[in-house]
């Protein structure tokens, strides 16, 4: 296996420049998947080092990797932006009233790029994020409701409105009861949409937990490989 190999991306489009970790299993064994992972608030910056905190490198781990070969990447968003425009404490946001952020737009060029450069199977395009990015991973599929085969959302809040385009998207949501940074009603609420209007989606709201739920989700082997082996009809 490949350590993790530093890069940058420019995009000229927005006019921004993100660091990021790229991850390809050795030997490729095409068509692969591809693993966005959105990091938290405290992961910003420009080190392209910090973004890897947090039980990140938990998915390039030889086991997983040796049974669902997925290239991962690990954008790293500047130290004065987010991924999702909104205060977290809300638990929730409307995104028609929040464009796309800068660097959640530099994200999805960012895919398309990493699509173009390696043999990745485009119906198995995945997403996972923890507190901002746990923001940013329902920002991203919401936005985008056909692109991805599955998301894993970790202590993060979305807009419920969005619910009906997400109705078929294999879905993982964990938030921990006691979390004092990112409200647990942020999850409760999506899943609530989510139910109403018929979907399935899977939800571990744990008890005396408090924000960091990722040492939960992000340790259990089950969590991992249900995520990578989602594929999108």
């Amino acid at each position: 296996m490949t350590d993790l190999e530093s890069r940058t991306f420019v995009d000229a489009t927005c006019g921004l420049t993100l660091p990021y970790r790229l991850f390809v299993p050795q030997p490729t064994r095409p068509p692969l998947g591809l693993l966005l992972f959105l990091h938290g608030a405290g992961e910003r910056g420009s080190d392209n080092q910090a973004q890897l905190k947090n039980d990140a490198l938990a998915w390039v781990q030889p086991a997983l990797q040796d049974q669902h070969p997925t290239v991962v990447v690990f954008p790293q968003c500047p130290a004065d932006a987010m991924w999702v425009d909104t205060p977290w404490d809300e638990g929730r946001y409307s995104i028609e009233q929040t464009p796309i952020s800068k660097p959640m737009s530099a994200v999805l060029n960012l895919l398309a790029s990493v699509q173009d450069e390696f043999a990745i199977d485009e119906h198995r395009l995945l997403v996972t994020g923890l507190s901002m990015g746990g923001y940013g991973a329902w920002d991203i599929v919401a936005r985008n409701p056909t692109k991805f085969a599955g998301a894993l959302v970790l202590c993060g809040g979305g807009d419920p409105s969005q619910a009906p385009a997400l109705r078929d998207l294999p879905l993982w949501v964990f938030h921990g009861e006691d979390d004092a940074a990112v409200p647990v009603r942020g999850s409760r609420l999506m899943i609530q949409a989510l139910r109403a209007v018929g979907a399935k989606p899977r939800y571990s709201e744990l008890p005396d937990v408090g924000h960091n739920v990722w040492i939960h989700a992000y340790r259990d082997p089950e969590v991992l490989s249900w995520l990578l082996s989602q594929t999108r009809p």
